[in-house]
């Protein structure tokens, strides 16, 4: 096991679980025998899924889990009617403030019978396992690309035939270089002010409030991105600053001064090395535009920001960091953690999800939903995560940071619909100025030419 993983096993707290929740939709007649006979030829292809940690002389060890008993693992839960949307958020609610049981592979999933016209499994994997990235191959790897379901997964990306891609060996001078700016990077970070000191840096309490909303397209987000010529994330990151600053605003906060700071996940690996699984991303300390009240000036200065950081070595500083932190005793951890998680007040992740349908056991999946977990003294967690089409926008926070996360969920799902709006706004105010500088233009030449 790296001390990278080591440092995520040992993170979870009473206040912040470190399991990542996913929540699957699907259409049709649920099949249980056929659902865990699909599950229990698949998933062991990930050894990680049936082995559990230990720690020996201070080492920790990922060891294959002698009683494994896949049934364990996948529970039914027998509804005697529908639930109603509230009924199924509350009871996802229950679930995510659950520890998994130590001792044995750290997962589960819970398969929710009628839930609207099909069914749900509920899939919790502890973080040390993998990140996004590696969660998404193994989604990949369980379903199929139609319904026409076999024992046998396609081979395409299979963990047991691909290859790994290796990096490009640098020059020892560079790695050098590298190092050094990653060690400025570590120690300016552990340097930086603590966030802004709004409700959002209360205390913990560790009740936690699971919430999403119907999907966007993706297309749409698309559209304003290209508008503007940013990226998705650049679209995602303003609209979450929106959302803020209008719920703080709200709740008698003063937003025009200095901006909140979040965590925003960066991935560093290849994707076609994601079978590996474990963790293999950065966090980026990002200051959030929360302080600008134009949504279109905003969105440029999310694009800023995020450009900067890409080109700097931060995410690699934040992934040494908890390469380092699995090193430490958990208490000098722990303090660590609390130190670097001072310096922001939100986690944003963003997953790129499969493009087109899946199908498990034969059932078309419909829906496809990820909530972020916190750590330290985090305690409001924004998940983005592309599906068959659609963007899924979900909220996992401590409500006693955020009391009303139905509210900050609509605004956040309003603020996409003004950055929609500005952008539209943005085209056209820029075809205008273009048609004025050719009349211009025209004219000009047209009193040249009668000069003449």
């Amino acid at each position: 096991m790296t001390r990278r993983d080591f440092a995520w096993h040992r993170m979870d707290s009473e206040k912040n679980l470190m399991v990542i929740n996913s929540f699957l939709m699907f259409e049709g007649k649920l099949d249980m025998q056929r659902l865990v006979s699909t599950i229990a030829h698949r998933l062991p292809n990930y050894p990680r899924f049936t082995q559990k940690v230990v720690t020996r002389m201070g080492l920790p060890r990922w060891i294959e889990d002698t009683r494994f008993d896949i049934l364990k693992h996948i529970q039914r839960s027998d509804l005697s009617e529908q639930l109603s949307p509230y009924e199924l958020q509350q009871k996802l609610t229950a679930m995510a403030h659950e520890p998994l049981e130590s001792g044995r592979p750290l997962w589960h999933m819970s398969v929710i019978d009628q839930v609207g016209t099909g069914y749900a499994i509920v899939f919790r994997v502890h973080h040390c396992i993998t990140d996004g990235l590696g969660l998404i191959h193994v989604l990949n790897h369980l379903t199929d690309d139609n319904d026409s379901h076999g024992e046998s997964p396609s081979m395409t990306g299979h963990p047991h035939s691909a290859e790994m891609v290796l990096q490009s060996v640098c020059s020892r001078l560079a790695r050098s270089l590298s190092w050094l700016k990653i060690a400025a990077h570590v120690t300016r970070l552990s340097l930086l002010w603590p966030d802004a000191k709004t409700r959002l840096k209360a205390p913990l309490t560790g009740e936690k409030q699971l919430v999403w909303l119907p999907p966007l397209q993706i297309d749409q987000v698309r559209n304003m991105a290209k508008r503007m010529g940013v990226t998705l994330n650049d679209v995602w990151v303003a609209a979450v600053s929106g959302a803020l600053r209008e719920y703080l605003i709200e709740q008698g906060e003063q937003l025009d001064g200095r901006s909140l700071r979040a965590a925003v996940t960066f991935n560093l690996r290849e994707k076609t090395n994601a079978f590996q699984l474990g963790n293999e991303f950065g966090l980026v300390a990002l200051e959030l535009p929360t302080n600008v009240d134009n949504p279109r000036l905003r969105l440029k200065e999310a694009n800023q920001r995020m450009n900067a950081i890409k080109c700097s070595h931060q995410p690699q500083a934040t992934m040494a960091f908890l390469s380092l932190a699995g090193c430490l005793p958990r208490s000098l951890q722990n303090f660590a953690l609390n130190l670097f998680t001072s310096k922001g007040s939100v986690v944003l992740t963003n997953i790129e999800g499969p493009s087109h349908a899946r199908y498990l056991a034969g059932s078309k999946m419909t829906d496809l939903i990820c909530w972020v977990p916190q750590a330290g003294v985090m305690g409001v967690g924004f998940a983005f995560i592309s599906y068959a089409g659609q963007i899924q926008l979900a909220l996992f926070v401590d409500t006693d940071l955020v009391k009303f996360p139905e509210r900050l969920m609509s605004l956040t799902y309003a603020a996409f619909a003004e950055l929609e709006h500005a952008t539209k706004l943005s085209v056209v105010e820029k075809t205008e100025a273009e048609v004025v500088t050719n009349e211009l233009q025209i004219s000009s030449l047209d009193k040249a030419a009668s000069t003449s």
